[in-house]
């Protein structure tokens, strides 16, 4: 067995653990989620699902642009997308069954969980965007805006986060409640693109992790 196989894997499946994480504080932190999980918000009042179904059910969604801008169909790349999404949905559920009781109620505890997580979250997609094994929908569209539509990843970010953002919006004027949304999910949309790249120069991974079949 590759060792640095494992290792990659291994660090992937991290990385997912991670971004729920990220994800977690931020629905604690109460000041604004990101706009996938703001929409998950709005869609589960909606259908009265637990939040991380309705991520799950988005990231089926979403690869319908997905394969329209890239006009490609890989069906195993489908699948392990969709593996990730529902171990990312079950990994977000688990946190938030688990810390069902964390509800930081002063503004400054609210901020730290909002920095906090959005920093977590950028770190965790900065390291499964590069292991490219196989990323969540959300992720995998912002790649490919990334790869066909935009090159630059900061412009590419403003895509990514603005379709959910309207789609949150929309859920939210039918709720009659922007829960999910607010200042931070706003400093998402246009900042978290920068955090990315600051963690892929920050967050190095060996190259014997990154392709491990050289060193078989």
């Amino acid at each position: 067995m590759n060792l640095n196989m494992v290792k990659k894997y291994a660090l992937w499946i991290f990385s997912i653990f991670v971004n729920a994480f990220g994800n977690f504080l931020l629905i604690k932190g109460d000041i604004g989620s990101g706009p996938w999980v703001a929409a998950s918000i709005g869609m589960s009042k909606v259908f009265l699902l637990q939040i991380g179904i309705c991520t799950i059910i988005l990231n089926f969604l979403v690869f319908i642009p997905i394969i329209f801008i890239s006009k490609k169909f890989e069906i195993f790349k489908l699948a392990g997308s969709f593996f990730v999404a529902y171990i990312f949905g079950k990994f977000l559920d688990f946190f938030l069954n688990v810390f069902s009781w964390v509800h930081p109620e002063h503004i400054i505890s609210k901020i730290l969980f909002f920095i906090i997580g959005n920093l977590v979250l950028s770190c965790g997609i900065s390291v499964y965007l590069r292991l490219n094994i196989a990323m969540n929908p959300f992720d995998q569209f912002l790649k490919t805006v990334n790869d066909y539509l935009i090159p630059d990843m900061k412009k590419a970010n403003y895509v990514y986060l603005g379709v959910p953002f309207v789609i949150a919006l929309l859920f939210g004027a039918y709720n009659k409640s922007l829960q999910g949304i607010g200042i931070g999910t706003v400093i998402m949309l246009f900042f978290n693109g920068s955090f990315i790249k600051m963690f892929n120069k920050k967050v190095s991974i060996p190259d014997n992790i990154l392709t491990p079949r050289k060193y078989i």
